[in-house]
């Protein structure tokens, strides 16, 4: 009895052992600056590869930096795909001994001028970053994505496969938002940070913010946005979770409108998208 149970002891260790072998164990890996484009690139690659991100969940990434140990597994990553447009991705350039495995995914993209900042740190090219809150912007991103991996498997068609049902879906909600938003009349949105300027810009509407450059408006500012809210007809300011709600408090209640929050971070991009579309549309439904 006694040698029954110790084999069972060490039977039962192996296979607890053997639990907790990670899935990831043994992949390749892929980098990713921003949570959003996480769950694009494991949706192409399939499970193919284990996929990383620099910038932390809940972190800003104006502020962000990457550290010594993330620097020097990004030497070992298969590949590394970056928006190119925020700034501490292009010191990543100068950080990686190959820096050609570095996909600056906004080539390609109509480029918008934008003077937002966070906390302080401004963009020092003047581009607006946030290219993947468009449906459009993101599917140049996607096609960007997807010719990469299939460069680097250039005998399977599975990249090409997932990337292509990838279109397909940003296509269906690239016509939703444009007939949501024509249908309900939609002119203008306000946002507390300007974080969906190519949204706006593709779907012909004014993206009113509230921030401006970094810092809080003014009461004369105020009185200008309140005066917007009104003449748009606008009943929700919308705010990223990285800023509190009460810095639209006076606002919001002097417009009569209700404080939603949006995350252009948030991991499912697709889906937040969509959502957002949904808010800005549901005064009129």
């Amino acid at each position: 009895m006694i040698k029954k149970l110790a084999t069972l002891l060490i039977l039962t260790t192996i296979i607890c052992g053997c639990g907790g072998v990670s899935e990831d164990e043994g992949k390749k890996t892929i980098y990713v600056t921003i949570t959003p484009l996480q769950a694009i690139v494991e949706e192409i690659t399939g499970g193919d590869y284990k996929v990383e991100t620099l910038v932390p969940k809940g972190a800003s990434p104006e502020s962000f930096e990457p550290t010594a140990k993330q620097l020097m597994a990004l030497n070992d990553a298969e590949q590394i795909f970056s928006v190119g447009l925020i700034n501490f991705e292009q010191s990543l350039i100068s950080s990686v001994k190959q820096s050609n495995r570095i996909v600056n995914l906004s080539k390609g993209v109509e480029l918008l001028a934008g003077s937002c900042s966070h906390c302080g740190h401004h963009h020092s090219h003047g581009i607006d970053p946030h290219i993947w809150t468009s449906p459009r912007a993101l599917k140049r991103m996607v096609e960007n994505i997807g010719e990469t991996m299939c460069k680097i498997a250039p005998d399977s068609v599975k990249y090409q496969v997932n990337t292509d049902k990838l279109l397909c879906k940003l296509n269906t909600l690239d016509s939703l938002c444009n007939s949501k938003i024509y249908a309900n009349g939609v002119d203008a949105i306000m946002i507390y940070h300007p974080a969906f300027t190519y949204y706006a810009h593709d779907y012909g509407i004014e993206q009113i913010a509230v921030e401006q450059d970094g810092k809080e408006p003014s009461p004369r500012q105020l009185t200008t946005l309140v005066e917007k809210a009104r003449n748009h007809n606008i009943t929700t300011i919308l705010i990223q979770p990285q800023y509190g709600k009460d810095k639209l408090r006076a606002l919001a209640t002097e417009c009569g409108a209700e404080i939603v929050e949006v995350d252009p971070l948030c991991e499912d991009i697709v889906a937040e998208i969509g959502r957002v579309t949904n808010i800005i549309c549901s005064r009129n439904e």
